[in-house]
């Protein structure tokens, strides 16, 4: 009887589950404030390139594309500008 407690063990590890059918997995980011990193004067501009507001920007700023390596160091005064391969802006972070 004892013998077989590993043997179910590993079967129940192996088996597969499913996530609900009925229920939403969409994720929805939380909104961010930007106060922090003096990024409020540019939160209209999702969707712009990044090159209209890049003499503006805070000292402590930095812009990143989509292959771009980043410290993982997170600093509430520094904004992040994530942009996409073609240089427009996607989303304004703080950190």
């Amino acid at each position: 009887m004892y013998r077989l407690f590993p043997i179910l063990i590993l079967l129940t590890a192996c088996s597969e589950t499913s996530a609900p059918q009925d229920a939403a997995l969409e994720l929805e980011e939380a909104p961010v404030d930007l106060a922090f990193c003096k990024g409020e004067p540019f939160a209209n501009t999702i969707g712009e390139p990044v090159s209209t507001i890049q003499a503006q920007l805070p000292e402590r700023s930095r812009v990143l594309g989509p292959d771009d390596i980043a410290t993982q160091d997170y600093r509430i005064d520094r904004l992040n500008v994530y942009v996409n391969g073609a240089g427009t802006i996607q989303r304004l972070t703080c950190g």
